[in-house]
């Protein structure tokens, strides 16, 4: 090694314009997006698998179809709008969010609401030491695949990559 003194040649210099370059986010043509976003609310991570990020697929539909089956492991129940009368708008409001927020995992509930799984009346359901932990699972599943369908729709329309 020289001393310092002895470099002929600053290096830094060589240094000082090197960038890093990324690919610019790239806009997907509107029939890709529409599919893209109608498929991440069908299939958690399909959206994503679309759009050709196949690791982010893998990992958002193991998460959320995941944390939907651990809901239904859990004696989770599933909610559908329940009709009250007695309400202003028609419906338990408390049944019509809880129905959005499980709705969100797509598939995962409607291919479980027509197979029957947790759909067992609540006080039956309620009466598992677990039940308040499997529809939080599931209510996550839901909630989380909304951000998933959103995260796809940001890569399809090229704001993010």
């Amino acid at each position: 090694m020289q001393p310092r003194d002895a470099l002929t040649e600053n290096l830094a210099t060589h240094f000082n314009d090197r960038t890093i370059s990324f690919d610019e986010p790239r806009q997907f043509p509107l029939a890709r997006r529409t599919a893209a976003v109608i498929a991440a609310w069908l299939v958690p991570g399909a959206g994503h698998l679309v759009l050709g990020k196949n690791g982010r697929a893998l990992l958002f539909f193991i998460t959320i179809a995941g944390a939907f089956a651990l809901g239904l492991v859990l004696s989770g129940h599933l909610y559908w709008p329940t009709p009250d009368p007695a309400s202003t708008v028609g419906f338990d409001l408390i049944t019509v969010l809880w129905f959005f927020t499980q709705v969100g995992s797509g598939l995962c509930y409607i291919i479980s609401y027509l197979l029957g799984l947790g759909t067992a009346s609540i006080p039956q359901a309620a009466a598992s030491p677990t039940f308040e932990y499997g529809n939080t699972f599931m209510i996550l599943a839901g909630l989380l695949n909304y951000l998933v369908v959103y995260d796809a729709f940001d890569i399809a329309a090229g704001r993010k990559r």
